[in-house]
């Protein structure tokens, strides 16, 4: 029973790693499509992150709100935990780090070419 309960916790953690990629991706995607610039914003020791979009006057304001898997937490975020992406799809470098309730964590890193890598365990 223990073996598959950290199973589980570690494919809850790894999808959470991969939706955040994912959305990440999406978001440089409508930042292009739109010709505005799109962030997504992510509070440090919650368990939901939102999709922001700037107007034509330049105020952002929610597109979207999604709740990461239950028991993955935002652990850690440099760039006070906002990566955002200009109507070009350019970023700026940025690192997202989600734990679980082992103390497990997993990181996503953002490039200024707006490219999204998941970093394995421990890295």
């Amino acid at each position: 029973m223990l073996a598959l309960a950290q199973l589980d916790a570690a494919l809850q953690l790894d999808a959470a790693a991969h939706e955040v990629s994912a959305e990440l991706g999406a978001a440089r995607d409508l930042a292009v499509a739109s010709a505005s610039a799109v962030r997504l914003v992510f509070p440090v020791g919650g368990d939901r992150y939102r999709r922001e979009r700037a107007g034509d006057d330049g105020i952002y304001r929610l597109d979207r709100e999604r709740a990461l898997p239950s028991g993955i937490v935002i652990a850690d975020a440099n760039s006070g935990g906002v990566l955002s992406f200009s109507a070009r799809g350019g970023a700026e470098n940025g690192t997202i780090v989600l734990g679980d309730r082992r103390g497990v964590r997993r990181a996503v890193r953002l490039n200024q070419r707006g490219a999204v890598t998941v970093l394995a365990a421990g890295a």
